[in-house]
């Protein structure tokens, strides 16, 4: 197995910023209109649906 040769990182880091939940909501809510995409996620589910019955 080789060692890889990373990079070093320096300098600071920047610091998380803290959401309050009137900030989050407004975040999930934007992801959920604009980065979610129902028509696909409506095609999966129809693929998950079993049709065979279940026999032990």
């Amino acid at each position: 197995m080789r060692t890889l040769k990373l990079p070093v990182i320096r300098g600071t880091v920047s610091k998380a910023r803290i959401l309050s939940m009137n900030e989050y909501l407004k975040f999930v809510q934007f992801n959920l209109e604009h980065v979610f995409d129902r028509k696909a996620y409506a095609k999966w589910k129809k693929m998950l649906v079993v049709n065979a019955p279940f026999v032990i």
